[in-house]
């Protein structure tokens, strides 16, 4: 199977790295492109709400997609300088520069959808642990990516918060 262009999933959470050099390895083994990709959720409906309820709805507007784009930016920069702080000299040589993707929404459909955006081969993502409890309600992002993906998925399963 060829692999032409992976996502990489992230939270950006402590601990993410094992999945990050996942990407990478499989990015340097089949030359491949690696699209980094992490997703912010949308606030919720009581603190959007609440912004509304004290500021006027103009404002509010405004500074909320201020506030977004920031933070947008800043996700962004957090993802360049992590690829570049992890990739050894050899290693940058065989990974084009990272195309970097911060999309708002529910993070398995995003995943997925971005996936099929840049005709994906693989997504790479992190697991953490959860309870049993959680896992049969919730399910993990994982999970739904796994069951909603096209093409091929490789989780790497994320322990605690230590890098």
């Amino acid at each position: 199977m060829k692999i032409n262009t992976i996502i990489y999933a992230s939270d950006l959470g402590l601990g993410s790295r094992p999945a990050f050099r996942a990407a990478i390895e499989q990015a340097k083994a089949h030359r491949a492109q690696i699209i980094y990709l992490h997703v912010v959720e949308p606030l919720d409906g009581a603190t959007e709400e609440i912004i509304n309820d004290y500021l006027p709805e103009s404002v509010s507007r405004s500074r909320l997609a201020k506030i977004f784009a920031e933070r947008m930016q800043r996700i962004e920069q957090r993802l360049i300088d992590f690829h570049d702080e992890e990739l050894s000299e050899e290693d940058a040589k065989l990974i084009d520069e990272p195309t970097v993707q911060v999309l708002q929404g529910v993070p398995d459909k995003c995943i997925v959808k971005a996936a099929k955006m840049f005709n994906a081969d693989l997504i790479v993502m992190g697991d953490r642990e959860s309870s049993s409890l959680s896992r049969m309600f919730l399910g993990s992002t994982a999970q739904k990516v796994i069951h909603h993906s096209v093409c091929p998925v490789l989780i790497v399963p994320l322990k605690g918060t230590s890098e």
